[in-house]
């Protein structure tokens, strides 16, 4: 496949992806409004995914065999995301507004274009910058309400935490992929080592309130929607494209999975497309071309 070819998948991946994690919320909403808990959510999700990588990828041999150096790169890439994401971001949205846990993950793509920069001398156009930071813009836009409210010093310290895990998480991404693995193999071990992480999490927390669960055809639906398409499927397409483009400019492409929620959220009349929505959407929007310029340009020339 031609350069030119390879830079449309990788944009067609991420936008798939973008898509996919922006609706997980339909299907997460559900299931914590039936009575499921979030660990436990979680959890299912990684199992369902690590099942189906292995089902659809071990008999075409995509699943390549980890070299025993680099499991610990691996151990590293589950435990920064999914695990000490999650914690960070879905614990620290109890002590700070959506509005401002927003913008703070919004800073995540200037961070690891950074990071990256500074572990592998992957130097970036200003480009990237500034497309990173007016999308920063726009999340701040459209989680706009008038009022940030009271901020809490141990919200802000998880919702830190959150950032840092992803910054690194793609670091890690970027090393894991220099080493030859492909997206297949990177999906399918980063969900088999969330089980680990995650499962004494559940048996202590969750386990007892298992068995009493609202368990419906609903339910497992969403749960398998969200396994498969959500954990699987979004983060193989993720992988793949920070193959083909960069780690960096994929990243920032993540502060546009609100506009795809924000839709959803219109279209199920959950909430008004409002002014400043819309404005934070187009300023999103455009954040996330200006900091591709260099590489359409490069995709041009070719």
């Amino acid at each position: 496949m031609g350069k030119n070819n390879l830079h449309i998948a990788g944009y067609t991946a991420i936008l798939i992806a973008v898509v996919l994690w922006g609706a997980s919320f339909v299907w997460t909403k559900a299931l914590l409004g039936s009575g499921f808990t979030v660990m436990t959510i979680v959890l299912l999700r990684v199992v369902i995914a690590s099942a189906v990588m292995f089902l659809l990828f071990k008999p075409t041999k995509k699943i390549q065999k980890l070299k025993p150096q680099d499991l610990k790169w691996f151990f590293l890439l589950a435990l920064f995301e999914p695990f000490l994401y999650f914690v960070g971001e879905s614990y620290g949205l109890q002590y700070v507004s959506p509005s401002v846990a927003s913008a703070v993950i919004a800073l995540v793509p200037i961070a690891t274009a950074e990071s990256v920069n500074i572990f592998y001398k992957q130097k970036h156009g200003m480009e990237l910058y500034a497309g990173a930071l007016i999308s920063v813009a726009g999340i701040v836009l459209m989680s706009f309400t008038g009022a940030v409210g009271e901020v809490s010093l141990k919200g802000m310290a998880l919702m830190l935490l959150a950032v840092f895990s992803a910054t690194m998480y793609g670091t890690v991404l970027q090393k894991i992929l220099n080493r030859g693995y492909n997206a297949v193999t990177v999906t399918t071990w980063q969900n088999v080592i969330a089980v680990i992480y995650y499962l004494p999490c559940f048996l202590i927390l969750d386990l007892r309130s298992f068995a009493s669960l609202p368990w419906s055809f609903a339910a497992v639906g969403d749960i398998l929607i969200l396994g498969i398409l959500c954990s699987a499927a979004a983060f193989a397409l993720y992988s793949y494209s920070a193959s083909v483009i960069s780690v960096a400019k994929v990243c920032v492409f993540t502060n546009a999975i609100p506009i795809v929620t924000v839709f959803i959220s219109v279209l199920m009349h959950m909430e008004i497309l409002s002014f400043y929505k819309v404005l934070g959407i187009l300023v999103v929007v455009l954040g996330v071309i200006i900091s591709q310029i260099k590489t359409i340009s490069n995709k041009n020339e070719s």
